[in-house]
């Protein structure tokens, strides 16, 4: 099956911020399912506020249009690199469970952080002055993921650095000599080789292949 990218991560970024108890505990750039998809990690830019902290973050990903969350990931993680410049944040990839989001469907995509402990504070990182862009914020206490149940508030033309890998329709499988390779099919469109996801008839619909 082919795999693909959305989200912002094209430059790293140029500004970080951090928040403790109640504060930050869901942030995400707004943004839309790009083609239908299983979403299956999410990277985030993260550090911690002082050498004492010991944050507690997933990455997650909400239905921007109910606030609901759809997924989180599989398990936390603890960054520990302090921050001390916007070089000092780190890559943090987590596992999502694989869930099928539709093509089209407002998402919020970022992280959520146990936001009712002290010494938990964490550190961000996204880029500024990008024109379309928006990150929005909820202050609440929590101790685990939850829905994006209201705006705290917004951040326009800043983007959060983060990143969405998620699975297509399925490829085809060749013979390489010594295993069966899965490989995307291609399509020439004039002007190009492009990926096209497999799909099967089931009756009554055509279905991307698993």
């Amino acid at each position: 099956m082919a795999q693909a990218t959305f989200g912002y991560s094209a430059l790293n970024p140029n500004w970080a911020r951090w928040g403790g108890i109640p504060y930050f505990a869901n942030v995400a750039l707004r943004t839309t399912m790009p083609e239908d998809g299983t979403v299956i990690k999410i990277a985030l830019k993260l550090g911690r506020y002082r050498d004492v902290d010991v944050p507690q973050a997933w990455g997650a990903i909400w239905n921007r249009s109910t606030g609901n969350l759809l997924c989180a990931a599989i398990s936390p993680q603890y960054p520990n690199n302090t921050y001390t410049n916007l070089a000092s944040l780190q890559t943090y990839t987590f596992d999502l469970p694989e869930t099928k989001i539709a093509a089209g469907t407002p998402l919020w995509i970022g992280y959520a952080k146990t936001s009712n402990e002290s010494n938990r504070a964490l550190y961000w990182g996204s880029r500024q002055s990008l024109s379309g862009q928006t990150t929005d914020y909820q202050d609440v206490s929590r101790s685990t993921p939850g829905n994006f149940s209201s705006v705290s508030g917004s951040y326009s033309s800043e983007a959060l650095w983060v990143e969405v890998t998620y699975r297509t329709g399925g490829q085809v499988k060749v013979w390489t000599g010594a295993v069966w390779a899965e490989k995307p099919v291609k399509v020439w469109n004039g002007s190009a080789w492009v990926e096209k996801p497999v799909k099967a008839f089931d009756g009554s619909s055509w279905k991307e292949s698993n």
